[in-house]
């Protein structure tokens, strides 16, 4: 995993000559992931707006396209409208964007398992937070988030008006966790 967080972040160094911030790049990289994985999973999307379509572009053909992507899915209907909705691109440079997916595109993003989903963008948030001298972030240890869960056991089968929350969800910890719990004892999710 902390491979996996180098490699994001040493990226973004990089991305810092182009003047995309450190909360800038986390979006960035937010929307190029969801994109790669939505690739993976084969989950439909306009043929003209996929994964492919940014890989197979280069130079301010790829800036305008990224440019219309987000446009375009933020258009488009359920959790693509969710995800993309005022979205920008903050590339200015076509060769960052090139390089960020080309480096996105080495990875099976799909195959890590969702802990290290998780553990990889509250890195990558921590890492963030430590540039910007104390920017206000807190994580909850992982160690502490098992010991809550333990104890709540967050079983939404227990009744239908059962909901779980996160009311401080930065990095999204105790959903991530409680969503482990759960698969652990429903037989990874064959009993739900």
């Amino acid at each position: 995993m902390t491979d996996v967080v180098a490699k994001l972040w040493s990226f973004c160094n990089t991305l810092r000559h182009d003047g995309i911030g450190y909360g800038d790049y986390i979006e960035q990289l937010t929307y190029l992931l969801f994109l790669k994985l939505i690739d993976e999973k084969g989950v439909p999307i306009p043929k003209d707006y996929s994964w492919t379509s940014l890989k197979s572009r280069s130079g301010t053909d790829l800036l305008g396209h990224y440019v219309e992507v987000l446009r375009r899915l933020a258009k488009e209907p359920g959790i693509l409208s969710e995800v993309f909705a005022g979205s920008l691109s903050k590339f200015r440079e076509p060769v960052n964007l090139k390089r960020l997916i080309s480096m996105i595109d080495e990875e099976d993003w799909g195959s890590l398992d969702v802990d290290l989903k998780a553990q990889a963008y509250e890195g990558l948030l921590q890492k963030y937070a430590a540039e910007q001298k104390g920017a206000g972030q807190y994580f909850t240890p992982r160690e502490a988030i098992r010991a809550v869960i333990r104890c709540m056991k967050p079983d939404i089968r227990a009744h239908s008006e059962f909901a779980i929350h996160d009311p401080a969800c930065g990095t999204a910890g105790f959903l991530i966790g409680a969503y482990e719990w759960l698969l652990n004892q429903t037989q990874e999710g064959a009993d739900l």
